[in-house]
């Protein structure tokens, strides 16, 4: 398809040709309605007045390509806000995916914190379908409960970038970092990789889990090294902000359920002014996806596959190397090994 023309593909006799060109016209057609839903909001003063000083980066978009009057021009031509749009949308479409795979995989191995989300699941939304979820009444409940604390913490765990490129400007003067008490200047032209993955795995600022839950298999040999998945706590994110460790910078990620990380320790989006303009956009997303999925469902380690061992021991050991050694960085970290595991429909939810 995409090196077809549409007007070619059109008279193709292949069914995945005509399956892209309907896919194209129904996005097409979504992306025109959201911007002209979009603009009518904009029009209204009242909304615009609620959302001052919080307009969403969508909003701002859309409010690029209007006119402020007949005598200029908009910023933004329809097509230029047409292409952002796109962009906004689907920037993030595959980090965003392999944070789910993670969050899904990390629950799989850890059943006990799975129950929980779902009690908390059952809690906020009750027996409200899907189609009556609204952001303005379920995000901030979801967002203060162990439904943002398993997606913070799969985040830590398996950020989308373990690097982070950041330039002093050539023009400017030097930049100082602060490590352990000393600064240190980085003159102008310097370019640093900040670690993520290491940075998210300091044993200062994130110590290990004590919960013998929490252990797998694998640490009945002390030869082998820890595996993230026996790192994986998210109710640390739940624990009360100690007094005066509080960043002052508004732009840290400060979670809603209580916990901010010291300044510099948790920069999934990085942070400063090239942070991910996409990033509430992204937890709004994942928040979305791991709530239904989870509301409606289970996901368990497959035991019974016939070339496999059928204990559930074995299978969280593969699990474990797999989300450890099987973890690759292609545009973004991902899990290249195969993890067996089995969705069902969940039978009970609280009422």
């Amino acid at each position: 398809m995409a090196l077809l023309t549409k007007a070619v593909s059109a008279w193709s006799p292949l069914k995945h040709h005509h399956q892209a060109i309907r896919a194209y016209d129904d996005l097409s057609q979504y992306m025109h309605e959201l911007k002209t839903t979009t603009e009518s909001r904009l029009q209204d003063k009242e909304y615009l007045l609620n959302q001052k000083g919080t307009a969403s980066l969508g909003d701002l978009i859309v409010q690029a390509g209007i006119s402020t009057d007949s005598s200029t021009s908009p910023i933004l031509q329809p097509h230029q806000v047409m292409g952002n749009v796109f962009l906004f949308m689907f920037a993030g479409h595959e980090a965003n995916a392999n944070t789910l795979t993670f969050v899904i995989l990390l629950l799989a191995c850890h059943p006990t914190i799975q129950t929980a989300v779902q009690s908390d699941l059952d809690k906020i939304l009750e027996n409200t379908p899907p189609s009556h979820w609204a952001y303005d009444t379920h995000y901030e409940p979801l967002m203060r409960s162990l439904v943002e604390a398993v997606i913070k913490e799969a985040l830590r765990l398996f950020t989308v970038l373990p690097v982070l490129p950041k330039y002093v400007p050539p023009s400017g003067p030097a930049i100082p970092i602060v490590v352990s008490g000393q600064s240190h200047p980085l003159p102008p032209g310097t370019v640093a990789f900040v670690n993520t993955s290491a940075t998210h795995r300091h044993p200062h600022y994130w110590p290990t889990v004590n919960d013998k839950s929490a252990k797998s298999p694998n640490q009945e040999d002390p030869t082998l090294r820890p595996y993230p998945t026996t790192d994986f706590n998210p109710y640390r994110w739940l624990e009360t902000q100690p007094s005066g460790s509080a960043p002052d910078n508004e732009d840290r990620s400060r979670s809603s359920t209580g916990f901010t990380p010291a300044p510099g320790t948790f920069v999934p989006f990085s942070e400063g002014s090239r942070k991910c303009l996409g990033r509430k956009f992204a937890l709004v997303e994942l928040c979305a996806v791991v709530a239904l999925l989870f509301h409606q469902n289970s996901v368990s380690l497959l035991t019974d596959l016939e070339d496999l061992s059928d204990t559930w021991a074995a299978a969280r050991i593969r699990a474990d190397r797999a989300l450890s050694e099987g973890v690759k960085f292609n545009m973004s970290l991902r899990i290249t090994q195969d993890v067996p595991i089995r969705f069902a429909t969940r039978k009970t939810k609280a009422t």
